[in-house]
């Protein structure tokens, strides 16, 4: 089962046979068995490429349930004494992968070398079926489904802009103020429109409307434009901590930063839930307080220490220093 769901992972039974430690041929000859004994042609082959048949999706979709109910059984009965084991796919917002999990990753990894992850890179609602997902890191509203849900905190936004931007059309003062001024939008993967603004106005979090002449799908590319000076942006905050320690960038209308969006770990509902994911959770658990402990976050944006502010427009020092005085004063040799 374990060669054969490989086989249907790689689409291809060199691959497979290279993975699973077996001879060039080895996969081959397993499914040749495997077909047998079934009494059904599992895979089609061509000189160029591999497909399951109807048979074999239905028993790729069975042997991998089956398999993920041994795995969890032998967890449960091997108790702490077993190493988790196995493939883990998991699906994580592309910024939080690239800024926070995978640097971290080696570590894990070195510690379960048994354990294989597969991450993709999506911002959108997880689909656990169709990609095969053991985990999701989801930030926002999540819809009424069969989940276990386990809230990690929120992710805090930042209204920024660089110096030279700051320096030639002044610092908004408040949210309304945003209407003469470029505003940097970030398109929906799911709508393909801007994404609205979130603000902390009255005491109650609103979302408004934001105009401008630039529009990115790719949160990077609004950071690399903002940092250049081409406009106001607002995005999670752990993608411009870097551009606000070094000075790039400048947050703005700290009393008016909205919480952002809750993140959250979700798995579907399991009777037991398996040790590799366990132990996963427990990392990305981990690694978020360093990194909110790092950047002294809690709901609301705070600058990272020493951010630079020597460029900045005299004005843009004022709402910086804002920020800063309401932060822990960092101590002797702190990160």
């Amino acid at each position: 089962m374990r060669v054969f769901l490989r086989v249907a992972e790689r689409g291809s039974l060199t691959a497979a046979s290279a993975d699973m430690g077996l001879a060039r041929g080895g996969a081959s000859a397993i499914v040749k068995e495997l077909e047998s004994y079934m009494g059904v042609q599992l895979l089609a082959r061509t000189t160029r490429s591999l497909r399951l048949t109807p048979e074999g999706e239905l028993y790729c979709d069975r042997a991998r349930a089956i398999l993920a109910d041994l795995t969890a059984l032998e967890d449960e009965i091997g108790g702490a004494e077993r190493k988790p084991r196995g493939m883990l796919r998991v699906q994580i917002p592309f910024g939080l992968t690239r800024l926070i999990v995978a640097p971290a990753l080696a570590g894990f990894t070195s510690r379960y070398p048994d354990l294989e992850i597969n991450i993709l890179s999506r911002n959108s609602l997880p689909d656990f079926v169709g990609d095969r997902l053991d985990a999701a890191v989801y930030a926002g509203d999540v819809p009424e489904r069969d989940l276990v849900a386990r809230s990690v905190g929120r992710i805090p936004f930042a209204t920024v802009a660089s110096p030279s931007y700051l320096a030639r059309r002044g610092a908004p003062c408040c949210p309304a103020d945003l209407a003469q001024h470029n505003c940097i939008g970030i398109l929906s993967s799911a709508t393909g429109l801007r994404t609205d603004w979130q603000f902390r106005i009255d005491g109650h979090d609103r979302e408004l409307p934001m105009t401008g002449t630039l529009a990115f799908e790719a949160a990077e590319a609004a950071v690399a434009a903002a940092v250049r000076g081409a406009g106001i942006v607002q995005l999670a905050g752990y993608l411009v901590y870097e551009e606000i320690k070094s000075g790039a960038l400048v947050p703005l209308m700290p009393g008016a930063q909205a919480r952002g969006y809750e993140v959250r770990i979700l798995h579907p509902r399991h009777r037991h839930k398996p040790r590799k994911l366990r132990v996963f959770e427990d990392f990305l658990l981990e690694l978020n307080a360093n990194f909110r402990r790092r950047w002294r976050i809690s709901d609301r944006v705070l600058l990272p220490p020493d951010a630079g502010l020597r460029d900045a427009a005299p004005e843009t020092v004022v709402i910086a220093s804002h920020i800063m005085a309401t932060a822990p004063v960092p101590q002797p040799g702190a990160d």
